[in-house]
C-alpha cells in the first residue's frame, strides 16, 4: 500500500501532502506542485501525440484517487485497479495505456507477480512500469528490476520526481514505439527491395544466353560474377547466315542494380531489334544507339560487337567506349587487342560506329570481358591490370576455353587477396576450330 491518503486535503505542511490528522503515519508524497516555476505544468507539451494513458494500481483507493488527481493535472488518461488481476484485465480492454504505476503489496497478484505477467505477454511487454513500495531494501529493489520494471520508486517520495519520471518512462516508451515503427518500416522496404531484386535478377539471368551455341567452326566457354545481386554486365550470341557467322556483343551498363538491369533489358532488346538486319557491326551498334538514346533518362552502356565470318576468316567488329577485344594467336602464343572506338550507347544521338576488320584462323582464340577483370585492387592498392590478364591468357593456352577463363579468374582472386570485388565481372571465349 502507498499510504491512507485522501480527498481534499485538510492540512499542507512544507509541501507534505498528508491527512488531517497529523498523528497519523508518514507522509507518503511530498507535494510541490504549487511553488513557482513548477516543472510537472509542462508535462504534456514535451510529449508528441495524444495525452498518455496511464495504469495505476493500488489496494488503497485513497491513494489510487490523489494519485489520479494529479496524474489527471498533467491531462493525462488514467485507469485505475485494485489488484494486479484487476490490472491485467485493464490492459487487456485498454491497449493504449503506455505506462503502469504499481504498489509491490496488494492481495491477489502483487505488484511483482503483475509485472510479471506484463512481461511474459508479448501484447503488454513494451509497456512501462513503475514500482512503488515502502520496502526500500536494496534485495527487494534488486528483485523488480531483475523481473524488468523499468523504475523502483521508494515512499516517501517527492511528487515532482514521480511526475519526471513518468514523463522521462513515457518519452522513452514513445520513442521506442517509433523506433519499433520504423524499424518495421525499413525491414517492409528491404523485403521489397529484396523481392525486387530477385525478380530483376531472375530477369537478368533470362537475358543470358543459357546454353551457349556450338558447330564445326568454333567453341565457347563464359563466366559471369555480378558485383550485387544484380548486375549491369550482358552477352549475347546468335548464329547469323545459317550458321556460316557468328554474332558476339558484350555490353557493360553504367551502374548496378534494379535499374541497371532493366537498362540491360532494354540493350538485349535493341541488340536482337538490330543484328539480323545488317551483318555490318557499325551499323548494328548505331542503330542501338539510337533506340537507347531516345529511351534511356540517364546513363549509358559501352558494348563490343563482333561478326565472325567463318568462311572468310575474317572478325568484323565495332566498339561503343569497351575495352579491347584480345585475340590470343596460337602460332606465336601472342595476345592483340583490337581497341576501343568511338563513344558510349545512348549518351549521344548522332553517332555513327564505324566497322573494322581483323583476320582469324584455326587456333586462334577471342575473349570479350568487362572492366571488372582488369581493374581489382589488391590490399597495396595495386590494380590487376591488362599486362596480367594478357600473361594468363598465353600462360594457360593449352587448356579448354572453359578452363582458361577459371584460370584467369584463380588469378585475380589470389591477386586480391579477399578484398573485395568492385566491379561486376564477365568473360566470354570464343575458339576457332
Amino acid at each position: 500500500m502507498w499510504g491512507g491518503l485522501s480527498l481534499p486535503l485538510s492540512t499542507t505542511t512544507t509541501g507534505w501532502i498528508r491527512t488531517s490528522n497529523p498523528s497519523s503515519r508518514p507522509p507518503l508524497i511530498n507535494d510541490t506542485s504549487d511553488q513557482d516555476n513548477n516543472p510537472v505544468s509542462l508535462a504534456v507539451d514535451i510529449l508528441d501525440g495524444p495525452p498518455p494513458t496511464i495504469l495505476v494500481v493500488d489496494d488503497d483507493p485513497d491513494i489510487l484517487r490523489i494519485v489520479q488527481f494529479y496524474l489527471k493535472k498533467q491531462n493525462y488518461t488514467i485507469f485505475t485497479a485494485t489488484n494486479g488481476e484487476e490490472a491485467v484485465a485493464a490492459l487487456e480492454e485498454q491497449p493504449d495505456i503506455e505506462l503502469i504505476l504499481s504498489d509491490v503489496m496488494m492481495p491477489k497478484m502483487n505488484g511483482l507477480e503483475l509485472l510479471k505477467a506484463v512481461r511474459t505477454n508479448p501484447h503488454m511487454a513494451d509497456i512501462s512500469l513503475i514500482l512503488i513500495s515502502a520496502e526500500g531494501q536494496t534485495s527487494k529493489k534488486v528483485a523488480g528490476l531483475d523481473l524488468g520494471a523499468d523504475d523502483y520508486i521508494t515512499k516517501p517520495f517527492n511528487f515532482d520526481e514521480l511526475m519526471a519520471r513518468v514523463r522521462n518512462h513515457l518519452r522513452l516508451r514513445r520513442l521506442q514505439r517509433e523506433v519499433t515503427l520504423k524499424n518495421s518500416l525499413l525491414k517492409a522496404r528491404n523485403d521489397q527491395l529484396t523481392s525486387d531484386l530477385e525478380a530483376a535478377r531472375t530477369v537478368q539471368q533470362a537475358l543470358m544466353p543459357h546454353v551457349l551455341p556450338e558447330n564445326q567452326y568454333f567453341t565457347t566457354g563464359s563466366r559471369y560474377i555480378p558485383l550485387d545481386r544484380v548486375g549491369g554486365d550482358f552477352f549475347d550470341i546468335v548464329l547469323l547466315d545459317g550458321g556460316k557467322k557468328l554474332g558476339v556483343i558484350i555490353a557493360d551498363v553504367c551502374g548496378h542494380g534494379v535499374a541497371a538491369a532493366f537498362i540491360t533489358a532494354m540493350t538485349k532488346i535493341s541488340f536482337r531489334n538490330s543484328c539480323f538486319s545488317s551483318f555490318n557491326p557499325g551499323h548494328v551498334l548505331t542503330q542501338m544507339n539510337q533506340e537507347l538514346f531516345s529511351t534511356l533518362q540517364s546513363g549509358f552502356v559501352t558494348a563490343f560487337y563482333g561478326v565472325f565470318d567463318f568462311t572468310a576468316q575474317t572478325l568484323s567488329f565495332s566498339s561503343g567506349g569497351h575495352p579491347p577485344l584480345l585475340i590470343h594467336q596460337k602460332e606465336n602464343n601472342q595476345v592483340t587487342e583490337l581497341p576501343a572506338q568511338s563513344t558510349f550507347l545512348g549518351f549521344f544521338n548522332e553517332v555513327e560506329f564505324k566497322t573494322d576488320t581483323f583476320p582469324i584462323q584455326k587456333g586462334d582464340r577471342v575473349l570479350f570481358y568487362t572492366d571488372g577483370i582488369y581493374e581489382g585492387t589488391n590490399q597495396s592498392g595495386e590494380t590487376f591490370g591488362m599486362e596480367r590478364v594478357c600473361g594468363l591468357i598465353k600462360s594457360h593456352a593449352d587448356l579448354s576455353i572453359p578452363d582458361q577463363i577459371n584460370k584467369l579468374l584463380d588469378g585475380l582472386f589470389d591477386f586480391l587477396g579477399g578484398e573485395k570485388l568492385e566491379d561486376d565481372i564477365t568473360l566470354l571465349g570464343l575458339e576457332i576450330l
